[in-house]
């Protein structure tokens, strides 16, 4: 494999440094030094591999996938990140789970440059209120999440993405809601007319998030039985990631 966890020992700064590296809005002055996009991988990621999934979907972006976990508090380990992916699961246990100070870190990472993608439960834990559990989420997204209904635990759903009609994984993911003055961008929505995928800013940094999972690979459709029209979606996931790494921030 070439992922690998970060220690919680990486890098001894002095505190007054500290703060400078870790938050400092992220550059290029050594284009020799690979790039990395930190993935969650803890107790709310789903255990059909979805930290898996967003590492191959990093790899393909062009970014060195690095797994962090929910205790994992100092902020040393954003020192060479460009962008952290939140992938699929239960986003209630994710926000009970992560330290808060990790919590804070990574606002604190994404205001000052860096980037965030969150598919489906990262999607949810990136608005002020996880859908409907009034637990709370990061809220570095305008407006709120809501539950994407459906009778089935997964399916394949009609998005049109961008000037594109495109057949994406669904298992459990929410649509978005936002009010006319909310400073998004839709770049994606549900047969519906109702919001499957959206970018903004926070801060200088950017925040790319979406309902359906484009990350997904074949054998998630394969245990449902599901049949996909136009196949595998992973070109759209890099883009987020690449949107969401890259700088100036997103202005509307």
């Amino acid at each position: 494999m070439e992922y690998k966890f970060i220690s919680k020992a990486l890098f001894i700064l002095t505190l007054v440094g500290l703060s400078t590296v870790a938050f400092a809005a992220p550059t290029r002055a050594d284009e020799n030094l690979t790039r990395q996009a930190l993935i969650y991988k803890g107790p709310g990621s789903c255990e059909e591999d979805c930290s898996e999934s967003a590492v191959e979907i990093a790899k393909l972006a062009g970014f060195e996938p690095v797994f962090v976990a929910p205790d994992m508090v100092d902020p040393a380990i954003f020192a060479n990140a460009a962008v952290w992916i939140q992938p699929g699961g239960k986003s209630s246990t994710v926000a009970k789970t992560m330290a808060p100070i990790l919590k804070q870190n990574l606002r604190d990472f994404i205001a000052a440059g860096g980037g965030y993608v969150g598919f489906c439960a990262g999607g949810f834990f990136a608005t002020a209120l996880i859908g409907s559990t009034g637990n709370e989420g990061l809220g570095i997204l305008p407006g709120s999440s809501a539950l994407l209904e459906s009778d089935k635990d997964a399916i394949m759903v009609e998005v049109t993405w961008g000037t594109s009609t495109r057949s994406l994984y669904w298992e459990g993911g929410p649509f978005f809601k936002f009010t006319q003055d909310d400073p998004v961008e839709v770049t994606a929505t549900y047969a519906d007319g109702t919001v499957a995928s959206a970018r903004s800013s926070y801060g200088l940094g950017r925040v790319y998030v979406t309902g359906p999972h484009p990350e997904a690979p074949q054998y998630w459709r394969d245990y449902f039985e599901l049949e996909d029209a136009d196949g595998l979606d992973s070109d759209l996931a890099a883009e987020m990631v690449t949107w969401a790494a890259a700088a100036p921030s997103y202005v509307k």
